[in-house]
């Protein structure tokens, strides 16, 4: 993987901009850009593995940059909305109707018609990273609820077994308000409106969406969950059933 700066080591959490392009020319000038504010980028080309990219940056956003129309990019867009509720924009050179509903309907979250100034692009992804960056990590204690120990200023869980699963900025803001309430039954839309602020528009579909690749990554047995728990008609808790 290519032009790829992990956040292992920093000081706090810095958000993450996963850009990908059928020019990698320009994914990298577009990388530039957002480097010299201090957002971490990853540059990928579309011949290269996005999926494998997505798992790996763990990334707060990403950019589908389209210069042939005869590209890929909507469906590149439609398997990266399969995998989360991260974000995504796709610049776009046809100025179409039916395109850029087309793109909507695969599951982009703003389609921006190119030529785009680097001012313009850079003050988008910032709006962006904005409605999904709105808990900083500095500051927060780490909490230790039955076998895990939620660590904020990495964003990752330490299971009973010492191994570090790595989170998403969404999936990070959901465990860390269950796990600094362990017992208590939050609502749906209490949790929608605390972890995704104005993003998500009160979609219990995107909740369920991280509850349930939350519940892969921590839990032994994610059919038979021992930390999150469904409330049905109500929403979620935290707790250990071992403990």
């Amino acid at each position: 993987m290519t032009d790829i700066e992990m956040r292992n080591g920093v000081t706090g959490i810095q958000a993450m901009a996963l850009i990908v392009s059928d020019d990698y020319f320009d994914a990298r000038i577009w990388s530039a850009v957002l480097k010299e504010k201090n957002i971490h980028t990853a540059a990928l080309s579309f011949a290269e593995d996005i999926l494998q990219a997505w798992f790996d940056v763990i990334p707060d956003l990403i950019v589908i940059d389209l210069h042939n129309e005869e590209s890929e990019g909507i469906s590149i867009v439609s398997k990266l909305r399969e995998q989360g509720v991260v974000p995504i924009m796709l610049l776009t050179p046809l100025n179409n109707e039916s395109h850029i509903l087309d793109a909507y309907r695969a599951g982009v979250d703003e389609c921006v018609v190119k030529p785009v100034s680097p001012a313009v692009f850079l003050a988008k992804v910032e709006a962006w990273l904005r409605r999904t960056w709105s808990m900083p990590a500095e500051g927060l204690d780490t909490v230790n609820v039955g076998g895990l120990q939620l660590d904020p200023t990495r964003r990752h869980v330490i299971a009973e077994n010492e191994a570090i699963v790595k989170l998403t900025n969404l999936e990070f803001r959901l465990l860390h308000l269950l796990m600094s309430h362990p017992g208590w039954v939050f609502k749906t839309e209490d949790i929608v409106q605390k972890v995704w602020g104005y993003y998500g528009n009160g979609d219990s579909n995107l909740l369920k969406n991280v509850v349930y690749r939350l519940r892969r990554k921590i839990d032994p047995d994610p059919g038979n969950p021992r930390y999150i728990h469904t409330e049905a008609g109500i929403g979620y808790r935290f707790q250990d059933m071992l403990n």
